[in-house]
């Protein structure tokens, strides 16, 4: 038990012990294109994704943009546009973006993931973006590019005045 908690303690600190010890998701679907490379790594099969993709309900691998296989075992998907399901935002559409990208994690527990950065969000675009916002990179828990291509950060001390308990 005392193992246990220790794992637990110094895997919630340390990204590097996190990966090593539970794994790591993997991309099988990028872009609609199967990655049979990713899937011979982790022994996944092709009969085993169709499963997955048919308990999500999605019965044609064509609707599906992005699947990712999840350190659980499960399976993750997000859909082609046109495959979605209709919401409100679609009756009264603000933004229009047919570029669908998976979110990039830049910052994790007050580091940057440098293999995220790119020309468009490279670090100094980063740093820009923090002092834009008055935050220095050991104030931010998480920051990520959504899939709509926005900056989404939470910082450590959030200044909640109380948490809503629902019990």
């Amino acid at each position: 038990m005392l193992l246990f908690f220790s794992f637990s303690l110094i895997s919630s600190k340390n990204r590097i012990f996190r990966k090593w010890l539970s794994g790591r998701p993997t991309v099988v679907i990028d872009k609609g294109k199967i990655l049979d490379c990713n899937m011979k790594k982790i022994r996944y099969t092709l009969d085993d994704l169709n499963q997955q993709l048919r308990e999500l309900g999605i019965f044609d691998i064509v609707e599906v943009e992005f699947a990712i296989l999840e350190v659980s075992g499960k399976l993750s998907v997000m859909k082609k546009t046109k495959y979605q399901n209709t919401t409100k935002q679609d009756f009264n559409p603000t933004i229009k973006n047919n570029d669908v990208i998976i979110p990039k994690e830049l910052i994790m527990n007050g580091k940057m993931i440098e293999k995220n950065f790119n020309a468009h969000h490279s670090n100094n675009w980063l740093i820009n973006q923090l002092n834009q916002r008055n935050l220095e990179l050991k104030d931010v828990q998480y920051a990520v590019i959504s899939s709509t291509g926005t900056l989404f950060i939470d910082i450590y001390n959030d200044k909640l005045t109380s948490a809503i308990d629902l019990e």
